[in-house]
């Protein structure tokens, strides 16, 4: 069995009986406090590194990296969530109160290092069979040319290398790491080049740091300025990507509290960035694969759109096909159903949702697509719709969208092309980029169709 606590930007683990990591002992070295003695005897060195308890393990992330604070260390251990049970039982009021003063205490004083590359490499690690090898391996491709292209490698190499795919989330804590370093300690930058490559771990990585010993308040107030800076401001693609990765953050930090963190997306400077940033925190709320959120029901996998406030439904319909496949088995037609029992006025958006995942489940093949989206009967133009946005969101541009458009029923098309500007309309801010960019891509037919959907009367 296994604590699991969530603070700064990351889930971290401690193992809270002897055999779960390891040995239970300490060295001479270990402080010698009540909590840390309870830190000592449930065997939390076996995992995790912690200077003050001279921990050294490697399983879980660097509690010296992290800093959680008092009230989240507590919260978490005494009511657990996501997948960790809750310890009320199992260890005393007292030892519960002393392992979670001891924690940020004996972390109030350590520094957060950044990444630190070296020669390591890939293929070199695929020799040696070196232990951990892969997080400073794919850290070093991300130092060097970027977090991009360490993601894309590591995307592919997570189904070919059997190590990578062992420990592909922390390797993207890594990359998080390295990311935040290649671009100088600037977050914004870092969250905007990042993708959800195994399991969001690279977001993780990114926040662990800038968020680092952070209390809630100190977080909104940092989570307010991160994306204002002129680099990230460039174009509303750009934006974008870095407040969708803010909304993820914020729900790794708070340890999935979603309404905490949806409060914060809309304390944010803008209506597109608040409302960018409730996509992040829903995209975050579907990841299960670190334990289920409590804002998820298998029963109605509609849950949580249908009692977040109005200002947060848009996103979260936007996503809640992702869910609803994952309850049905992938049975499209049975998705198809949930959606026509969406609230009022979010049965559309629901099917637009379908065709996200119908372009992300047939890995952007149109043929394929297109036939996913018949099973949304008569509300297929939305899901082509809401294809034609993720093919265009996904390449960063139109011409594969534009592909999908063209080869879809004819009667959908414009609508289709309509969903493409609403991307490209993103990308480029200035009207005549807008024009170009949809002409470039789209028949002469469908060109009013393109700019509608980018803004241009």
């Amino acid at each position: 069995m296994k604590l699991r606590l969530f603070s700064a930007g990351v889930i971290f683990l401690l193992a809270l009986v002897a055999n779960g990591c390891g040995s239970s002992k300490q060295s001479a070295g270990s402080s010698s406090s009540p909590g840390a003695k309870v830190f000592a005897s449930a065997g939390c060195a076996g995992c995790h590194m912690l200077k003050a308890a001279n921990a050294k393990g490697q399983i879980g992330p660097n509690l010296d990296e992290l800093k959680p604070d008092q009230a989240t260390v507590a919260h978490q251990v005494r009511t657990g969530g996501n997948g960790m049970p809750s310890f009320k039982d199992r260890l005393s009021g007292n030892q519960l109160a002393q392992v979670a003063s001891f924690v940020p205490q004996a972390t109030s004083g350590s520094n957060v290092p950044l990444f630190k590359p070296d020669a390591t490499t890939i293929a070199g690690c695929e020799k040696s069979g070196k232990p951990f090898c892969y997080r400073q391996a794919f850290g070093n491709l991300a130092y060097k040319e970027g977090p991009q292209k360490a993601l894309a490698q590591l995307a592919t190499d997570d189904r070919q290398i059997s190590g990578v795919h062992a420990d592909c989330h922390q390797i993207s804590h890594w990359v998080g790491h390295a990311g935040l370093a290649h671009y100088k300690g600037d977050a914004a930058q870092a969250l905007s080049h990042g993708a959800m490559t195994c399991n969001s771990g690279y977001y993780h990585g990114v926040l662990q740091l800038a968020f680092a010993g952070l209390q809630k308040g100190q977080v909104v107030r940092k989570a307010r300025k991160l994306c204002t800076t002129p680099a990230v401001n460039t174009d509303d693609f750009l934006l974008y990507q870095c407040v969708h990765g803010l909304g993820h953050g914020l729900m790794i930090y708070s340890g999935d509290d979603l309404p905490w963190s949806l409060k914060t997306c809309h304390k944010l400077q803008t209506e597109f960035d608040r409302v960018s940033c409730t996509g992040g925190v829903f995209m975050q709320n579907l990841d299960t694969t670190m334990g289920v959120s409590k804002y998820l029901s298998s029963k109605n996998p509609i849950y949580p759109c249908t009692i977040v406030a109005s200002r947060d439904k848009l996103y979260c319909y936007l996503m809640v096909t992702s869910r609803i496949l994952t309850i049905d088995g992938y049975k499209w037609n049975k998705t198809a159903a949930w959606c026509r029992k969406a609230e009022r006025g979010w049965v559309a958006t629901c099917f637009q949702s379908m065709g996200r995942d119908a372009s992300g489940t047939t890995r952007y093949v149109a043929k394929n697509t297109i036939q996913l989206c018949s099973y949304a009967g008569k509300d297929e133009d939305e899901c082509l719709y809401g294809a034609a946005r993720d093919y265009a969101n996904n390449y960063a541009g139109g011409k594969q969208a534009a592909a999908l458009c063209n080869q879809s029923p004819k009667q959908y098309r414009g609508y289709c092309f309509e969903g493409v500007g609403t991307i490209l309309g993103a990308i480029n801010r200035e009207t005549n980029t807008r024009k170009s960019a949809c002409a470039q891509v789209t028949p002469r037919r469908y060109v009013p169709d393109c700019l509608r959907g980018a803004a241009v009367s």
